[in-house]
């Protein structure tokens, strides 16, 4: 039996292709650039995996592709980016994959929060505008601050804060005068508390909780990924009611199947969702639970992919130990030279490079600054997080 992968996350592709192996599956990764996943592949020594080389952005060269494939059983979601792609290869192939309505609301965020006000399940406010065409006289009827963004966008790119009207008039105006801004904007509220990842998944309309995530961003204006750690305990704490709350959420966008990385803020008028993506957590969420629960969680994707039940959805779940990582960034822009770990501790963590040396850093406030990802683990969530903190610390990440 065969899958199609349109892509993947940077990492995750060994794990998969264990799973695949363990099913007896073979994957076929198509992607228009294997650079990409150049990590992941030095590692990987198998059977079940092959990569094509093809454009994942054109429709017509994955189904053609796709159609020379014996026993194919299915299309694979792994990213953002390539979901809606996804989605429409498996409708014309006549395939099952993910719901195609969930999909389109999680991955355009207006029509999300549309979704979430008419359920009653927040109490903040959003505006679409189109850039070109901005009616300033309807800006005076959102709550400041809010939050600026593109309604599609991911790895937290064109993501803005302003604090009034004058300060959003004086950043439309700068989003405006670039051409490589989006054609449309999201303004959302700003929701202030502390931030959360839920890590779920679905099949068949039943949703389980794996896994709470802690995130530390960088300070605003900026959203950048600094820090995660899981599993986070919930009994008797501020989280314990996210279980039965994101299965209402969830249920609201008929997410029906799939993993999902809802991001979310307890604030002091209670939960509210940031953003759901219709995939496993990015960074190194998917091997953190894979070493926390010593199991491999992306056996799911495939068995979803061949569709069958994922054993994941029922299966006892024992936390072995808890997992923390750090997002090592450039500190200026230029040309990525190496990663100098030669201080860290290497009994207490494990560096994962997503740059290889040559990358030109364009600039500093996004996730494409991102050079390595640093994890440890702890007794608690908590401890491996701070043992992933100090680590971090002795990184250097030099430029030419």
């Amino acid at each position: 039996m065969n899958l199609i992968l349109i892509e993947a996350l940077t990492f995750g592709l060994g794990r998969l292709t264990e799973a695949a192996k363990d099913l007896g599956i073979h994957l076929y990764l198509l992607t228009y650039n294997r650079s990409i996943y150049e990590y992941e592949l030095s590692k990987i020594e198998s059977e079940h995996l092959t990569v094509v080389d093809i454009d994942t952005f054109n429709i017509d060269s994955i189904v053609d592709y796709a159609k020379s494939l014996d026993d194919l059983k299915g299309v694979v979601n792994l990213t953002d980016t390539w979901t809606h792609v996804s989605v429409q290869v498996n409708e014309r192939l006549g395939l099952v994959g993910q719901n195609p309505e969930s999909v389109l609301i999680a991955r355009n965020k207006d029509l999300l929060r549309k979704t979430l006000i008419d359920n009653n399940l927040t109490t903040g406010q959003y505006m679409l505008l189109e850039v070109d065409s901005i009616d300033k006289s309807t800006l005076t009827s959102i709550r400041y601050p809010v939050i600026v963004k593109d309604p599609s966008g991911t790895g937290s790119k064109n993501v803005w804060l302003a604090t009034d009207k004058q300060n959003l008039l004086m950043l439309l105006t700068d989003i405006k005068d670039n051409p490589d801004s989006p054609e449309k904007l999201l303004l959302e509220t700003y929701f202030t508390g502390t931030l959360y990842s839920a890590e779920t998944l679905s099949y068949a309309g039943e949703t389980r909780l794996i896994s709470i995530s802690s995130r530390i961003l960088s300070d605003v204006p900026l959203f950048m990924e600094k820090a995660i750690s899981l599993p986070v305990e919930t009994e008797g704490t501020e989280l314990a009611s996210v279980e039965g709350w994101i299965k209402k959420v969830l249920n609201s966008i008929s997410y029906t199947d799939g993993f999902a990385h809802t991001e979310f803020v307890v604030t002091s008028d209670g939960l509210e969702v940031i953003e759901i993506n219709p995939r496993l957590g990015g960074v190194q969420i998917g091997e953190s639970l894979c070493k926390a629960f010593n199991s491999n969680i992306y056996s799911a994707y495939i068995e979803m992919g061949i569709g069958q039940k994922p054993a994941l959805l029922n299966e006892e779940l024992t936390k072995h130990t808890s997992v923390g990582q750090v997002c090592l960034y450039a500190k200026e822009t230029g040309k990525f030279k190496r990663i100098d770990d030669t201080l860290v501790n290497d009994e207490k963590c494990r560096v994962y490079p997503c740059a290889k040396r040559g990358k030109e850093i364009l600039k500093l406030n996004d996730q494409s600054a991102c050079v390595a990802i640093l994890t440890s683990e702890g007794e608690t969530s908590e401890i491996a997080l701070l043992n992933a903190i100090a680590e971090s610390n002795r990184v250097i990440v030099e430029m030419e």
